[in-house]
């Protein structure tokens, strides 16, 4: 109603009621309220792409809502509305069964476009929609087969759209189609003798309805049907190189020569090693394509062409999809007209290799959950990288305490994170005796040598006994030097000391100083202590007997490398003439590490033949005999 209808209203009851009889308020009987303002109906339905099989008449319901409470009546306009009809309650019907092979619709390809109107009386609204007939093949197929399988990405997609597809890429136009089950399963029945590539695309992951878009799908080239199929983010990827064989596919990714990529399905038995390492693939995967597809739109090529490129590209022996020089080189060559700068390119590789090596996959559904922080938050912080707003301090939560950042900073909901890098934490030490006189680590008699095993809180340290060495030779810790029996300085698992496994947790309740000793014999570990430090000091550390190739185990903290986790090898404490780069790693504050140029390898998932490096004050110089030459 406009204003100015308001306004002659509002005067012709004014005139009203002055005109009337008998006074006292104009309340008689012929007396009519005005009349009330009308909410028209609204259209509440969330899809009007409609897909319905031939043969049948049903096609869909029109759903309304009216405020008032009006009654509501529906008809239908449109291009293919004479084909129709629609009930009272706005059911739409074919008014005959449509068929597949002799569509009637206007342009005759199957898609019935029309006009659904609702109105209340006085006010009316509308929507558009189309309904697509699918192919019945049992209908028209003399004979049938069906590709029957499971969907999976981080676990099982469930009411994904699986077909063999017609256009590349994508289910529009395929003729035969279903839908994956929340376990991930399918069953595609299909006429004999069809070939062609097996995709599913859309659906939800249903640990954690993480929705996957209409342009979100894997493919399997070369499907069967005469056993059943898996759908996969690793099968996606082959199918966007199909000229690599899948024994070499599996060589590059570290996959078990015994795992099927088209026919196991890696979330079945997570129990299983061959398994479980496909199934962290998988994951790891998806989380990778999302975060490249948001960093850069590519100009030639598709992202999973590019990352099977640089997959079966790798010269190393390297597997691991989280390997940091993996992730920088695929960067560097990822596309003609995407150059981050240097600083872009060491927060991108480090940030995304760190979140990609602590992906696991266990009976408790993490690996939904990973996909899901690493598609939504680890995403928007590497596109932040890229436009310039992503916090330093974040980028280094993320990459130097991965577990506590997904913890923190996240909507984790899975769980407690299991640590796939727990024993970068973890140092061993050999311990052997000579009888009842000394002990011996790591060849170093403590008994005569003031040797200091340095360590910072989260440090974890395992003496690794030889033969019997404490049947007779209990080896305990006290905050007492040379200790005995009889002494109160004795440590336990208050401080984190576990006398049975000979480890040491270090915390904020371990004491700064603490001497191994022998409970039975004085004098065994007498010039030896383990020392608390915050940071370390070269000059505390041996780097005289330590002049060879050592490997270091942890996190590589600075240049153009960092985020590189595991086993950095051809590393030296000292320099090497002036020809090389220096390194300093996470763990290891305070201290500077030299690696000579194009030399050695930065955060391999395996160990080399090189000597660890240990923070401690001596490395022994070892005799033919195995035995320390200090003593």
């Amino acid at each position: 109603m406009n204003t100015l209808n308001r306004v002659v209203l509002l005067s012709s009851i004014f005139v009203i009621a002055s005109c009337g009889g008998g006074g006292g308020g104009g309340g008689g009987d012929d007396y009519t309220p005005p009349p009330t303002s009308n909410t028209g109906p609204e259209i509440t339905n969330n899809t009007f792409n409609i897909s319905v099989q031939e043969n049948q008449t049903s096609a869909f319901q029109i759903l309304a809502r009216d405020y008032d409470g009006d009654t509501l009546t529906y008809s239908l306009t449109g291009t293919d509305s004479a084909l129709m009809s629609v009930s009272n309650s706005g059911t739409v019907t074919f008014n005959t069964a449509p068929d597949f092979e002799n569509p009637s619709d206007a342009n005759a390809d199957n898609v019935y476009l029309v006009t659904a109107n609702v109105s209340d009386g006085s006010a009316s609204t509308s929507a558009d929609f189309s309904v697509t007939v699918t192919n019945d093949p049992s209908d028209d197929a003399p004979t049938s087969s069906s590709f029957d399988g499971t969907m999976v990405a981080a676990g099982p997609v469930q009411g994904a759209t699986v077909c063999i597809q017609v256009n590349t890429g994508t289910c529009t136009g395929a003729e035969f189609t279903t839908t994956s089950a929340q376990d991930g399963t399918f069953s595609l029945t299909v006429d004999s003798g069809t070939t062609g590539v097996l995709r599913g695309e859309g659906g939800f992951d249903p640990v954690t309805n993480l929705q996957f878009g209409e342009g979100d799908s894997l493919a399997l080239g070369q499907p069967v049907t005469d056993q059943n199929v898996v759908i996969s983010a690793i099968s996606q990827l082959m199918n966007e190189d199909n000229s690599t064989d899948y024994d070499t596919f599996k060589t590059k990714l570290g996959i078990d020569p015994s795992f099927m990529i088209r026919f196991d399905n890696p979330f079945s038995n997570l129990d299983n090693a061959a398994n479980n390492k496909a199934a962290v693939v998988n994951t790891q995967l998806v989380v990778l394509g999302e975060i490249l597809e948001s960093i850069h739109t590519i100009s030639t090529g598709s992202i999973g062409n590019k990352v099977a490129d640089a997959i079966t590209g790798r010269s190393t022996t390297e597997t691991s999809l989280g390997d940091t020089t993996f992730i920088k080189d695929l960067l560097t060559n990822y596309d003609s007209d995407f150059s981050p700068s240097s600083q872009q390119l060491i927060d991108l590789s480090s940030g995304i290799s760190a979140y990609m090596q602590k992906i696991n996959a266990n009976s408790s559904n993490s690996h939904s959950h990973f996909m899901q922080v690493g598609v939504s938050e680890l995403k928007t912080l590497m596109s932040s990288v890229m436009d310039g707003t992503a916090s330093s301090t974040e980028l280094d939560k993320l990459v130097f305490n991965t577990i506590d950042w997904i913890n923190n900073d996240t909507a984790w909901s899975g769980g407690t994170i299991s640590d796939n890098e727990s024993y970068l934490n973890l140092m061993t030490y050999s311990l052997s005796n000579n009888g009842s006189v000394n002990y011996v680590v790591d060849n170093i008699n403590p008994s005569n040598t003031e040797f200091i095993i340095y360590v910072k809180e989260g440090d974890v340290i395992k003496f690794e006994a030889s033969n019997s060495v404490t049947s007779g030779h209990p080896f305990k810790m006290s905050t007492v030097q040379n200790a005995t029996s009889t002494d109160s300085g004795q440590i336990g698992t208050a401080e984190g000391w576990n006398q049975d496994t000979m480890t040491l947790t270090v915390s904020s309740s371990t004491p700064e100083t603490l001497y191994p000793y022998c409970d039975f014999h004085s004098g065994m570990y007498s010039q030896g202590k383990i020392v608390k430090v915050s940071s370390y000091t070269q000059a505390d550390i041996d780097i005289t007997s330590a002049s060879g190739a050592l490997q270091v185990k942890g996190t590589v903290a600075t240049g153009p490398f960092k985020g590189a986790s595991g086993y950095t090898y051809k590393v030296y404490l000292s320099s090497q003439g002036g020809s090389e780069h220096t390194h300093t790693f996470h763990e290891y504050p305070g201290l500077t590490f030299y690696m000579p140029a194009d030399q050695g390898y930065h955060g391999s998932e395996t160990s080399s033949t090189d000597s660890p490096f240990k923070a401690k004050s001596h490395y022994a110089t070892t005799g033919d005999d195995g035995i320390s030459d200090d003593y």
